[in-house]
């Protein structure tokens, strides 16, 4: 079972219900990412962020709706120093 990040309890998986769910916590997909560029068929160059370390974070709705937790944790890929905040 997966736990917060912040506040270390257990986050369960979300439970349907018919229309109805029951949601316990987030889970975040980040870690580095560097830039790359690429060159489309018609010689376009496109830039893009890659996720070059990627690892998975767990986040509670309580601590989620915490003063400026759901900022960062929508934010874009958190770096090493945002992803601080999470931890107490």
């Amino acid at each position: 079972m997966p736990r917060c990040v912040r506040c270390q309890r257990e986050v369960n998986e979300t439970i349907h219900q018919g229309d109805h769910y029951r949601l316990d916590g987030f889970r975040l997909h980040t870690g580095k990412v560097k830039r790359i560029q690429s060159q489309s068929g018609d010689g376009e160059h496109q830039n893009y962020l890659q996720l070059s370390d990627p690892c998975e974070i767990f986040l509670c709705v309580d601590c989620f709706h915490q003063p400026g937790m759901s900022d960062v944790w929508l934010r874009h890929f958190p770096s090493c120093e945002e992803l601080k905040v999470f931890h107490r």
